[in-house]
């Protein structure tokens, strides 16, 4: 689950995310230190040989700059590196083993600095920094950050990831705007570094059917206009070897009607398309169930033998790599990609839509375990209501009972949303017994973090403003949803951890109306990624939410002189001491 180093009273422990690490600290001197002022944090890549400090935006003096840790420490317990973020060259980012170093640090009161580091008193430790993989499970996620200072600090204020003109799938690689060091960048650049390893997974995955004739595949889309993505399947499509069932749904509202299932869309001009180009066994056909055919999913297979599925809550769009925060998942397992293969086999056409939530498919859950993967359940939508009711109570009953944590990312957590489970979530922040922490892109009201109170936070990111104080840049807000996961997890420190994630939005309706998988996964490895992507995403948008009066007050955030910082996180009241108790206790 995580690597750990004691010395001198600072422990230091990393845990393995996706193409990052969760650094978390303890110092329990800390409480006791009034010069403790927070924790320098360098590094070494792969094949490097020189300490890279971490930088913070924030600093002692308000200076409009980022500096190294090394001169502004971070006054937290915990830390998240993300390799390639802002400041090393965009998409060149190296993968690897990397190596920390972690130092406390003080303040030199009688000359007003910070003082010399006491290298006696530095951590190091390693751990593998790349695209996630256990035990023939992938796990990837979009970087979801086009509202953030590493987006501006990128691409600037005032980009776009949209290519102009009408084409079906226009040219990535012209210029799409000039950053703020004065440097052009292309749309593929940007969608390179937004779509993150979720896309990469995606056009791996793609360019491996494309490249090998014994390979096919079979595709459920919902969403669809990503420019890559559409060329690989229309490139297979040409070869003969995919089948594909797209979503036709429409929606109307005052006597327009619009979605996916209208001429004008861009699933419709694919649609004509792949029948344009299409050879072979190449087929497509166009349907919904009840009410969306809601699955992203991608079955992979072998002499016409499934072998692998790349499935999540990732649309093959634009917005659904570029903007979302999403995540995708492939189980390298026959046996998953031969269930899902059968999901896909009991939905082509509309008249098998209309009747699956009455097959075996849609009755049950689906059970996978070693040595073929970690404890691992599927389910498939639309159900009955029965049981669809008892798949959410499931869930419901996991996260009232909770034993120590409950994290969670989940697109909406409405009033009007039925079943349990969203009435769970947006309850389960006021229970103190517990860590909890959850973002989301629909409920009122935001649950901000308070001094000496053990209550959870549930951040709202849609309504947060893309103005801050200084010393940070003004964002871009981009008309789309910042959260399109929807995945929940259950005490990831424990043994009986357990992860909620796919296309599902966890809701009664959507259960019971649209075509999409629920996941569960038991495994302390995977559930501790999804925890750390639960982190990625609430500290943001937490800070940014946190920082809205400071706007009012037009002064520069800066850094504390004493340890006064620290008190929250030693005060068994707060949350804070449930957070450091929890990542490095």
């Amino acid at each position: 689950m995580f690597k750990e180093k004691t010395k001198k009273g600072l422990t230091v422990r990393a845990y393995r995310g996706d193409a990052m690490t969760l650094l978390a600290f303890n110092l329990e001197t800390a409480k006791n230190t009034s010069d403790f002022v927070g924790f320098s944090i360098e590094f070494i890549p792969p094949g490097g040989s020189k300490k890279y400090a971490q930088n913070n935006m924030l600093n002692f003096d308000g200076v409009d700059e980022a500096r190294p840790s090394t001169e502004a420490p971070f006054q937290k317990f915990r830390w998240l590196h993300v390799p390639g973020s802002r400041y090393q060259a965009l998409n060149k980012t190296k993968y690897g083993v990397y190596k920390y170093f972690v130092t406390p640090r003080y303040w030199d009161a009688a000359n007003n600095k910070l003082a010399k580091a006491d290298q006696s008193l530095t951590v190091e430790l390693d751990i593998k920094v790349d695209a996630f993989d256990e035990e023939n499970i992938y796990v990837s996620f979009t970087r979801g950050f086009a509202t953030s200072q590493a987006y501006v600090g990128r691409f600037g204020e005032n980009s776009n990831i949209k290519p102009p003109g009408s084409a079906l799938i226009p040219d990535i690689n012209q210029v799409s705007g000039t950053d703020p060091r004065g440097y052009d960048y292309t749309f593929k650049d940007q969608y390179e570094w937004m779509g993150f390893k979720a896309r990469e997974r995606i056009l791996d995955l793609l360019k491996e059917v494309q490249d090998n004739n014994n390979l096919s595949i079979e595709v459920f889309a919902y969403d669809l206009n990503e420019p890559s993505v559409m060329e690989a399947l229309l490139d297979i499509a040409a070869k003969g070897r995919i089948k594909m069932i797209l979503d036709n749904s429409t929606n109307t509202k005052d006597g327009v009607v619009s979605g996916h299932g209208t001429p004008g869309s861009t699933e419709t001009k694919f649609f004509n398309r792949f029948k344009q180009v299409k050879t072979g066994n190449a087929a497509i056909v166009r349907g919904k169930f009840s009410r969306l055919q809601h699955n992203k999913v991608m079955i992979v297979k072998k002499n016409n033998v499934p072998v692998k599925v790349l499935t999540g809550a990732t649309n093959f769009t634009i917005t659904g790599l570029c903007v979302n925060a999403n995540h995708v998942i492939i189980f390298d397992s026959p046996k998953v990609a031969q269930k899902y293969h059968e999901v896909f086999d009991a939905s082509w056409g509309q008249d098998k839509m209309k009747v699956f939530s009455k097959t075996t498919l849609a009755q049950k859950k689906f059970r996978f375990s070693p040595p073929d993967l970690p404890l691992t359940f599927t389910s498939y939508a639309p159900h009955e209501e029965a049981f669809a009711q008892e798949l959410l109570d499931e869930i419901t009953e996991k996260i009232e009972g909770a034993k120590s944590s409950v994290l969670f990312s989940v697109m909406q957590l409405t009033s009007t949303t039925t079943g349990t489970v969203v009435p769970a979530l947006r309850e389960i922040h006021k229970d103190t017994s517990k860590f909890t922490y959850g973002v989301t892109d629909s409920v009122k009201g935001v649950s901000l973090y308070k001094p000496n109170r053990k209550t959870g936070l549930l951040i709202n990111a849609k309504s947060l403003k893309a103005v801050l104080p200084a010393p940070f840049d003004k964002e871009v807000k981009m008309q789309a949803h910042a959260i399109h996961h929807k995945f929940v997890v259950i005490d990831f420190n424990k043994p009986t951890c357990r992860v909620y994630c796919g296309s599902s939005n966890l809701a009664l309706g959507g259960e019971k109306s649209n075509g999409d998988n629920l996941i569960e996964i038991r495994d302390p490895e995977i559930v501790t990624v999804f925890a750390i992507e639960a982190l990625r995403l609430v500290d943001h948008y937490h800070f940014r939410a946190n920082q809205i009066g400071a706007v009012v007050n037009n002064k520069p955030i800066t850094l504390k002189k004493t340890n006064s910082w620290t008190k929250p996180y030693f005060n068994k009241n707060d949350i804070k001491y449930l957070d450091r108790n929890l990542f490095c206790g």
